[in-house]
């Protein structure tokens, strides 16, 4: 692979000498050629620079949207979960290529950024708004970096490729560079998350980061204890299931007193049903005490429903992230406090596709029962909200 590397960077490097390219290209092309210029050399590349004008610099940087590129990551962290997951063929080929684009669309602009600093370092620096609008392209790029840098496992099934293109970057460059470097010796990460054979066990005890990660996802491999659903309800209270699965919910309901009063709630229902056909027989009406009567068994320890419990997983000045947990459902809400617009995703990991937002009165509503039911219990939340990003990962 870093044969198919040198190769394509050797004829992107060609092209310098093919005929004019357009502002964005060139200076991708030249920052390539300056990041790997101990395995490419750099002739020819203070000619390319000097032949752009000014003015198409300034219209280029005034064209730049590099806060593009976070969904595409993003979009490449999923790609790549699906390659980690799935089988070896031609499908997860297709994942692996479409995330490898977007990692190296990330570093066309490290290029592209790297190639700008030599132009002005040759002709003059920026002034005006072009200074302004380079200022905000490279704060950007670098609060991007800082927001998802510690999210580099997600990159961690292209390990092989993201090596062969680490190793071709000058050493000084390979640091800044993480969507090529950070956690490439990490394979075994994924190993441990898909039981396929480990490389190096050895790594998972030595690597700090691993260790973190593993430690972060326990409630994964040991997850909360689910309630019983609808379903399992409903079958209970037709005698549809089976005796096993009744022994399993007799011992669920022993320990857990909110579906103890799901359970006891179907057998109040059934009893008052009972109750009104007999006396619908009889043509009487209930005396008062036999419509008291159930109360007392209302007010039982752990029969009364349980409230809504709500838990702030985080506060900033702009919203607050809270986790909402109900009889049947648990959300994840997102709520403004500022005048800013807020915006916010979920992604559940590893692997599996993002969930979609509801605006309703208190903000961003995301439901995890769905999540829950696949057996998903951890998840990673993004929110930005003006120029502040709050990137976590938590538990449900």
């Amino acid at each position: 692979m870093k044969g198919d590397a040198l190769s394509r960077y050797q004829a992107r490097y060609a092209r310098l000498g093919a005929g004019p390219l357009p502002v964005g290209e060139l200076l991708e092309l030249v920052g390539d050629v300056l990041r790997r210029s101990d395995r490419l050399g750099t002739d020819g590349v203070e000619e390319a620079l000097k032949g752009l004008d000014r003015p198409e610099v300034e219209a280029w940087l005034a064209r730049q949207k590099p806060q593009a590129l976070q969904p595409l990551l993003l979009r490449a962290a999923e790609e790549s979960m699906e390659v980690a997951l799935g089988e070896e063929g031609e499908e997860a080929e297709l994942w692996r290529a479409s995330a490898l684009e977007g990692l190296a669309a990330r570093d066309r602009a490290a290029s592209a950024a790297r190639a700008l600093a030599t132009w002005e370092l040759l002709k003059g620096p920026l002034d005006g708004d072009a200074l302004a609008a380079r200022e905000r392209l490279l704060g950007a790029l670098g609060h991007l970096d800082t927001a998802l840098r510690s999210r580099a496992r997600w990159f961690i099934p292209l390990n092989a490729e993201r090596r062969a293109e680490r190793d071709l970057l000058d050493p000084v460059e390979r640091p800044g560079a993480w969507w090529f470097s950070a956690r490439a010796g990490c394979d075994d990460l994924v190993a441990s998350w898909t039981g396929r054979p480990m490389k190096d066990p050895e790594h998972l005890k030595d690597c700090a980061s691993c260790r973190a990660d593993r430690a972060d996802t326990a409630v994964v491999d040991s997850p909360p204890r689910r309630h019983l659903t609808d379903d399992e309800l409903w079958r209970l209270d037709s005698g549809e299931m089976g005796r096993e699965e009744r022994e399993r919910v007799e011992a669920h309901t022993a320990g857990c007193g909110e579906c103890a009063q799901a359970v006891l709630a179907l057998e109040e229902g059934d009893a008052a049903i009972d109750e009104a056909l007999e006396l619908d027989e009889d043509g009487a009406q209930a005396p008062r005490a036999a419509r008291d009567s159930r109360a007392d068994v209302a007010r039982r320890p752990g029969a009364a429903r349980l409230p809504e419990h709500r838990e702030v997983l985080e506060e900033r000045r702009d919203f607050r992230v809270v986790l909402v947990r109900e009889r049947q459902r648990v959300r994840l809400l997102v709520q403004p406090l500022g005048t800013r617009a807020v915006t916010a995703a979920v992604f559940l990991s590893p692997g599996r596709p993002s969930l979609k937002p509801t605006q309703g009165p208190e903000g961003l509503s995301f439901d995890l029962s769905t999540a829950l039911a696949t057996g998903a219990h951890a998840a990673h939340l993004t929110v930005q909200a003006g120029q502040e990003t709050l990137e976590r990962d938590f538990a449900f």
